[in-house]
């Protein structure tokens, strides 16, 4: 019996907006409540847990020190890790807060090897692990990454009137710093000054990690131990108190830096910044400040609790009112694609994921900016980009229609149920062959909005 109208479009909610698309029977079996279902997932365990043999921390460090070949390796590693918990979920509101937060904290591989051997090892073990826990705990874990450390070139970066400042005349960098402020915590529009920006590049002062050739070196406190790992390097911290955003730090070296950060993690700026992106990215393009404002105080209510915001997002009442005028992300609908049809790419095929990908610019772990890939609808909405997403669901449909014999429209149904339009299904119904059916499929409203 097919779900009522209403049941199927609130399924249809829940596997579009909020998690990774429907598997075949998906709306089916959550109908009678979906908001319950998305919940459920909140308090599965078990999060952490992506299957397979990935590489400790300390292994993906080593390996990032061991040319691009080696990096490459773990990448994809990871990556097909990824891609199978995302398939595996049944609705996957957890996983796109994965997505969420790992592009929050966006990096790309191409920056350096020391990001492509460590960024799935980084997401897996500070990502995912705190996504239902801490913000505080993810903030300071992304921070002292050297994933982190290495994209936004703070390694080197050495206080001027430090120990190693004084003798070498090195000097700081402020692209973490700033980033850390304008994107990570407080927000452009968080109070901050240009100022606050230089003092919070001098808090992070000796942040660094080590590189291979410190390891191999000996060199400022590398060993082969600790190759590729983070280390605070105490010398290169700028010393003394330090005020920040109108507060003072007496602490010294270290525990400065933790005792900023623990207090940028729960600041209201924060919470007012995290609210609207987490609005913005799951529901529209423009939230209203009630809608923020709901968010914002959880948030604070509960010190950065993330799984108390996120269940605070599915309560928004435009969660489930809000018209499907937001577009999925080309990451997104190819991992529709995969649970709709419940198979991915040979291991020996990537190529088959990654390249529709990177025609329309959303390769995970590839954002050519710190800002991480847009929430915005009309960026995924250019002309060339919507030909293309039509080219790239008929692409899919030819690497998939060999050994998917069974009927298309049987399987929009079970994907949709009611919530399949009339003018979908006849032209389904009339598509003349698999290849045909699927790329429109792929290709119809059901499918690409949420």
């Amino acid at each position: 019996m097919s779900l009522t109208a209403t049941a199927a479009q609130n399924a249809l909610i829940a596997f579009n907006r909020f998690g990774l698309g429907a598997k075949p029977g998906g709306p089916a079996s959550i109908g009678s409540d979906p908001k319950a279902a998305l919940k459920a997932e909140v308090e599965t365990a078990g999060i952490a847990d992506i299957g397979g043999s990935l590489p400790s921390y300390a292994k993906a460090c080593f390996e990032s020190q061991q040319g691009f070949d080696r990096a490459e390796a773990m990448r994809q590693l990871e990556l097909n890790a990824r891609v199978d918990k995302q398939m595996s979920v049944d609705i996957g509101f957890v996983e796109r807060l994965v997505i969420f937060w790992s592009n929050h904290f966006s990096m790309t591989v191409n920056k350096d090897d020391a990001v492509r051997g460590t960024i799935g090892q980084w997401e897996r073990d500070v990502i995912r692990k705190n996504v239902l826990g801490k913000f505080g705990n993810m903030l300071r874990g992304t921070i002292q990454h050297p994933a982190m450390l290495c994209y936004l070139d703070n390694a080197d970066s050495v206080g001027p009137h430090s120990p190693q400042g004084q003798s070498s005349g090195d000097g700081f960098n402020e692209n973490l710093g700033r980033e850390l402020m304008e994107l990570h915590t407080v927000g452009s529009g968080g109070g901050y000054t240009e100022t606050d920006v230089t003092v919070m590049a001098n808090i992070l002062t000796g942040y660094s990690y080590v590189r291979g050739w410190e390891a191999d070196g000996g060199y400022n406190g590398g060993t082969n131990q600790n190759r590729g790992k983070f280390l605070f390097r105490p010398t290169w911290h700028e010393p003394g108190a330090k005020t920040l955003m109108g507060k003072s730090y007496s602490s010294d070296g270290a525990q400065q830096t933790l005792d900023v950060l623990n207090d940028l993690a729960v600041h209201p700026a924060t919470a007012e910044h995290i609210a609207f992106k987490l609005v913005r990215h799951f529901i529209t393009d423009e939230p209203t400040p009630a809608m923020v404002k709901k968010l914002r105080n959880k948030f604070i209510a509960t010190g950065g609790n993330l799984r108390a915001v996120a269940l605070a997002l599915l309560e928004l009442p435009e969660a489930w009112s809000a018209p499907f005028t937001k577009i999925r992300t080309p990451y997104e609908i190819t991992i529709a694609q995969y649970r709709a049809l419940g198979k991915r790419y040979p291991d020996d095929s990537t190529w088959t994921f990654s390249e529709p990908l990177n025609a329309l610019y959303n390769m995970q772990w590839e954002s050519p900016s710190p800002e991480g890939y847009s929430d915005d609808t009309p960026r995924w909405l250019s002309p060339d980009a919507m030909r293309i997403r039509v080219d790239i669901a008929q692409f899919s449909s030819w690497e998939f229609a060999d050994d998917y014999k069974k009927d298309v429209v049987k399987l929009a149904k079970s994907l949709f149920d009611s919530a399949l339009s009339k003018n979908t299904n006849e032209r389904l119904a009339n598509a003349g062959s698999n290849n045909n059916a699927l790329t429109i499929l792929f290709s119809c409203p059901e499918f690409q909005r949420r």
